[in-house]
C-alpha cells in the first residue's frame, strides 16, 4: 500500500509543479510601467500587446547581439533602445 501511495505522489508531483509554472504577467507589467518601458494608463489588452512587443524586441535584440558577437568578436556599439515607452497604438 505504501508503494502505491509513493507511486501516486511521485507521478502527480511533477504534474502539479508544471501546472503552477505560469508567467506572472501582472507583476512584470507593473515593473515595466514603473521603469517607463511600457506606457501607463493602457487597458489590459493594450498592456498585453505592449508586453508582447517588448518581449519580441528583447528577443530580437538578443539575437542581433549574439550574431554580431559571433561574427565580428567586437563589443556591441549599437544602441537601438528607444527612450519612449511602448504603446500598441
Amino acid at each position: 500500500m505504501k508503494r502505491a501511495w509513493l507511486f501516486i505522489i511521485l507521478w502527480f508531483c511533477p504534474l502539479i509543479a508544471l501546472a503552477q509554472v505560469q508567467p506572472d504577467d501582472e507583476r512584470l507589467l507593473r515593473a515595466l510601467e514603473e521603469q517607463g518601458i511600457i506606457c501607463k494608463g493602457l487597458s489590459y489588452e493594450e498592456k498585453q500587446e505592449a508586453l508582447r512587443i517588448y518581449l519580441q524586441r528583447k528577443a530580437t535584440m538578443k539575437d542581433k547581439k549574439q550574431k554580431e558577437n559571433d561574427t565580428t568578436k567586437q563589443p556591441d556599439t549599437m544602441n537601438d533602445t528607444k527612450k519612449t515607452c511602448i504603446s500598441p497604438e
